[in-house]
């Protein structure tokens, strides 16, 4: 599998799509905070006092995170569903088979990739976020003042937003090697994340039983994991308790294992001789 993982980083860090990606991910936060800036210049006072608090570094899982959220989700899907669904698409993936040790090893090397790339982008969307709250802070003449324990509400906000950030990722690779279609990864990792919340919102219309459903399901317990609050006045307070944080990431990580074993039984079993 160390062979298989080497190859895997490397392709993966030779792969353009792959430095773009975390790139358009900071430009999509950039651009919240630039329309944040321009509001501060060209709106009322009242307006001025709501952007500076939206804008303080301290509230970055308020405001420039949920940007990451909704746009760096996406790209990161895109991205773990074509490790796969690639090798499909190019006739690359017997070759790779060829040269592993064993189908499962490749397969995990591909897993840990997933893993880590998921990683980064979320590293790479809260370092963003820092950054340019930062920048717009200085030019709206923002306090920069931090809370005594901010940076360990980003520690521990990381990690949550990583787990929260998984799931898609890791369905729409599975998808990819299921359906042995790339587009097919794409489209099933990202449209889950858009059909499900919305189903849900029209059946909990017909019944209230539906909300109680859906804390069974991905988008609702993703959306607990990601609901931070740094508060500016000093000190942290977590909108979401802490036996819920876990029992979401539990739900997640039952998730995260179905989809895992699926992909090593249809992997291991699959006749790739056709492609």
């Amino acid at each position: 599998m160390f062979n298989s993982l080497k190859s895997e980083i490397f392709r993966l860090r030779r792969r353009p799509q792959s430095w773009i990606m975390p790139v358009l991910a900071v430009g999509f936060i950039g651009i919240f905070y630039t329309i944040m800036y321009l509001v501060y210049q060209f709106g009322s006072e009242s307006d001025q006092v709501d952007i500076r608090e939206s804008i303080m570094v301290a509230n970055i899982f308020e405001n420039g995170m949920q940007m990451f959220g909704f746009f760096g989700g996406i790209l990161t899907v895109i991205v773990t569903s074509s490790l796969i669904g690639s090798e499909f698409s190019w006739n690359t993936l017997r070759p790779l088979v060829a040269r592993a040790t064993s189908r499962s090893g490749l397969l995990s090397a591909k897993w840990l990739v997933v893993v880590m790339y998921t990683v980064m982008m979320v590293i790479a969307g809260i370092v963003g976020s820092l950054v340019l709250s930062w920048v717009t802070s200085q030019l709206t003449d923002t306090t920069t003042s931090l809370p005594s324990d901010f940076w360990e509400v980003v520690a521990i906000g990381t990690v949550r937003w990583i787990v929260a950030s998984m799931p898609y990722a890791a369905i729409g690779f599975a998808a990819a090697l299921l359906t042995r279609s790339n587009a097919a990864g794409i489209s099933i990792g990202i449209g889950l994340s858009f059909v499900e919340p919305l189903l849900f919102g029209l059946l909990g219309l017909v019944s209230d039983v539906f909300d109680t459903v859906q804390k069974f399901g991905l988008s609702w317990n993703v959306s607990q994991l990601a609901n931070i609050s740094t508060q500016s006045d000093g000190g942290f307070q977590d909108p979401v308790d802490a036996s819920q944080v876990w029992q979401s990431a539990g739900v997640i990580g039952v998730y995260l294992v179905i989809a895992v074993v699926a992909t090593y039984i249809v992997f291991r079993r699959r006749d790739i001789t056709s492609g």
